[in-house]
């Protein structure tokens, strides 16, 4: 009877060693998924952040102003902090915006644009186009671009040194390529009365 007791409460004993020993490595295993989870989680808004700094944000297109580039070369002062858009000619890229103190863009952190005076293959040096680098480097127009292509620019103007405009580029889209095809012609007749309402307002 002895010997059957001692045996019972060793198979008790035993019994109770193994559930404890299961419920520890239970509650372990489910503090690990916990922290696996919180970690997880803590990865995904980091990554979330990340995409979000690199990611740029579509512009409202309603918030800028249709101006002729006439216009605004006469009159740039009335044109500061305002968002903008016009459409022009690549000619090249310059320096033209970048690095003058009275309206600084450093040359580190933006690139310039000319663009065509209307009607001719002469740059249009008085106005001042600078576009971030990191933003340009994302633009696929920037890296396909060519002489005479046609853009429409989204930009805001930032300073009137010199009496010309200095515009920080925030958008940029092609219209048309440097060799339009038939489809783009009424594009093209559009920019070419641009151009000559342009060339008239410079004359006054």
């Amino acid at each position: 009877m002895i010997k059957n007791k001692k045996l019972n409460y060793l198979i008790v004993f035993t019994l109770t060693i193994s559930l404890f020993t299961f419920s520890s490595s239970q509650v372990v295993h489910s503090e690990l998924q916990n922290k696996i989870t919180k970690r997880n989680k803590e990865n995904k808004k980091e990554d979330d952040k990340k995409e979000g700094k690199t990611k740029k944000e579509p512009i409202n297109e309603n918030e800028f102003e249709p101006i002729l580039i006439g216009i605004l070369l006469n009159k740039p002062s009335d044109f500061l902090e305002k968002k903008i858009k016009f459409r022009g000619k690549f000619s090249s890229f310059t320096t033209l915006a970048l690095d003058y103190k009275p309206a600084m863009r450093s040359s580190k952190d933006h690139i310039s644009l000319c663009l065509f005076r209307p009607d001719s293959n002469i740059p249009l040096s008085e106005l001042k186009l600078a576009y971030e680098v990191k933003e340009a480097k994302e633009d696929p127009v920037i890296k396909e671009l060519e002489e005479g292509d046609v853009l429409e620019i989204y930009g805001k103007v930032f300073s009137a040194a010199l009496d010309e405009p200095w515009v920080d580029i925030l958008s940029i889209k092609k219209i048309q390529s440097a060799k339009p095809k038939d489809s783009d012609a009424s594009i093209t007749e559009e920019v070419k009365k641009e151009d000559k309402n342009t060339n008239s307002k410079k004359k006054k």
